[in-house]
C-alpha cells in the first residue's frame, strides 16, 4: 500500500531531483524470504527508486539509492546520492543540498556568468603569472602527465606523471606550481577537456600532455570544472 503521510517532511520532496510532492512511499515486501522488507521511496519525476529505514524518531532516517537519472544533469547528486550506499538523514540532505547548488552553477556557468567564482588577481603573484590576470579557479593537487605511447614500458593506458602541485585557471593561462618547476599554458593551448566519474583532464598542445585533478568531495567537482574551463577557452557546446 501507499501512504504518503509516513514520509519525512524533508523525503516528501525528491532529494535527487528537487522535485516537490514527486515522491511515493511503497511498503516493502519479502517474497520467499528474498527482500530486504524495506519501503522504497519513488519519484514520479526523475524516476529513481531508494530504500527507505525509520529511526526512533522523524530525524534519524537512512536512505540507500537502488535505482537512479544518470542524465549529465544529475552528475553530482549520482555520485554522491546514488553510489554512495546508506546515508544517514544528515548526509543525505547535505548531499542534496549540494547537488542542487551544483547544478544551478552549472546553469550560470553555461550561460558565461562567472562573477560567482569572484575572480581577481593574486597579490603577489605566482611565478609565471601576471600580476593583472584574474585567477577563477585554485585547485590543490593536480597532476601534470604525459600519455604514454604504445610501445612504452609502461601499460598502454596508464600516464607518466610530470609534476604536481597547486593549479590555477584564470582568464588567460593554466598555472601549475609544481615540486620540480612551475608549469604554465595559454587558454588557447587547451585541446580538449574532459571528466568522468573520477577525475577531470584538460590537455594543452599536440603530444597528449594534460592537468588532472581528482574528483573529491572537497574539491569542485570535475563536471563543474571542465564546464567552467570549456567557457573560459570557448570551448562551450
Amino acid at each position: 500500500m501507499t501512504d504518503t503521510v509516513q514520509i519525512p517532511a524533508p523525503l516528501q520532496g525528491c532529494l535527487y531531483c528537487h522535485t516537490e510532492g514527486s515522491i511515493t512511499l511503497t511498503e516493502g515486501r519479502r517474497i520467499l524470504g528474498f527482500g530486504s522488507g524495506l519501503p522504497t521511496l519513488a519519484c514520479s519525476s526523475c524516476g529513481s527508486v531508494a530504500l527507505f529505514e525509520a529511526g526512533p524518531d522523524p530525524d534519524t532516517w537512512r536512505i540507500r539509492y537502488k535505482s537512479v537519472n544518470k542524465a549529465p544533469r544529475f552528475y553530482y547528486v549520482m555520485l554522491y546520492l546514488g553510489r554512495a550506499g546508506w546515508l544517514t538523514a544528515e548526509q543525505a540532505l547535505d548531499a542534496s543540498r549540494n547537488g542542487y547548488v551544483q547544478r544551478q552553477r552549472i546553469q550560470q556557468t553555461q550561460r558565461g556568468d562567472l562573477l560567482w567564482l569572484h575572480p581577481a588577481p593574486i597579490d603577489p603573484p605566482p611565478p609565471l603569472m601576471s600580476p593583472d590576470e584574474n585567477v577563477y579557479l585554485t585547485v590543490h593537487p593536480v597532476t601534470f602527465q604525459q600519455a604514454m605511447r604504445a610501445g612504452s614500458m609502461l601499460a598502454q593506458g596508464e600516464e607518466n606523471v610530470l609534476d604536481s602541485g597547486r593549479f590555477y585557471v584564470t582568464d588567460r593561462k593554466l598555472h601549475l606550481l609544481g615540486h620540480r618547476r612551475d608549469w604554465s599554458h595559454k587558454l588557447t593551448d587547451i585541446q580538449r577537456v574532459e571528466h568522468n566519474d573520477q577525475y577531470w583532464r584538460v590537455y594543452v598542445g599536440e603530444s597528449e600532455q594534460h592537468y588532472q585533478g581528482a574528483n573529491a568531495p572537497e574539491q569542485i567537482d570535475a563536471q563543474l570544472f571542465t564546464t567552467i574551463v570549456k567557457i573560459l577557452c570557448h570551448q562551450d557546446e
